[in-house]
């Protein structure tokens, strides 16, 4: 397996790396089965590669704890936990799509240039129980015109039911983890498949592309590397 290296020095798998190149990605297991792993490892990844010029992260979170740390980075465009402040940060993702395309037609380009924006919603299931019918188009309309304009969504729920990921949602996702779910039916809702009924309770996965479905062991980033990264990162905005 390759490996890059953060500004500290330290190697961690490109798996996460390779998960944040997808255009979408939808993240999904039972309590306990590894999401905030997955998705602290994808945030990770970027800040260890990527400059505040070049990525943006757009962050909702729900429950108000597990994104909570990287609030003040330099590179957060929003953050959203109270109510209304998840549909307000969405509107505002679709607003950079809409001036990425009308700086791409000015252009005459098919793919927008600049850096890239992350769309990061920690627990999906949330937002739909509670604000569906205004969440749910606005999520739709993103995943389906964010990919031109290199805004990305990377979505995890613990709640693999139809009615928290819909088909209409679910079809704009080609990238996919699946992570320990309760039954055969919440793998099938996931991956199409059964399978992730079966694994571990933490520490494996299935990650889905396009191009295939494979069983990784998912790697777990230390609180101290995500730590020495947001401080990093915090000092060089300060310094600006």
């Amino acid at each position: 397996m390759n490996s890059y290296i953060t500004p500290g020095g330290t190697r961690y798998s490109t798996l996460y790396y390779d998960m944040a190149q997808q255009p979408h990605l939808l993240i999904a297991g039972a309590t306990g089965s590894g999401k905030s792993v997955v998705i602290n490892g994808i945030i990770h990844a970027l800040l260890a590669n990527h400059s505040p010029a070049t990525c943006g992260l757009i962050l909702i979170d729900p429950k108000r704890v597990e994104l909570v740390m990287y609030k003040h980075l330099p590179h957060t465009i929003a953050y959203a936990s109270e109510p209304g402040e998840p549909a307000r940060a969405m509107r505002q993702a679709i607003q950079i799509i809409e001036s990425r395309y009308q700086y791409m037609q000015k252009q005459g380009l098919r793919k927008f240039n600049g850096g890239d924006v992350y769309v990061i919603i920690d627990e999906l299931a949330d937002l739909m129980t509670t604000d569906k019918k205004t969440i749910q188009p606005l999520l739709q309309r993103i995943c389906q015109i964010g990919r031109a304009a290199k805004v990305h969504v990377i979505a995890a729920t613990q709640c693999p039911l139809a009615t928290v990921i819909p088909t209409a949602i679910k079809v704009n996702f080609d990238s996919r983890v699946g992570l320990r779910c309760r039954s055969g039916q919440d793998s099938r809702n996931v991956l199409g498949q059964t399978g992730c009924e079966n694994l571990p309770r933490y520490g494996q996965g299935y990650y889905m592309t396009p191009e295939g479905l494979n069983r990784w062991n998912l790697p777990m980033v230390s609180d101290d590397a995500i730590n020495a990264l947001i401080d990093y990162w915090t000092s060089k905005a300060c310094i600006a």
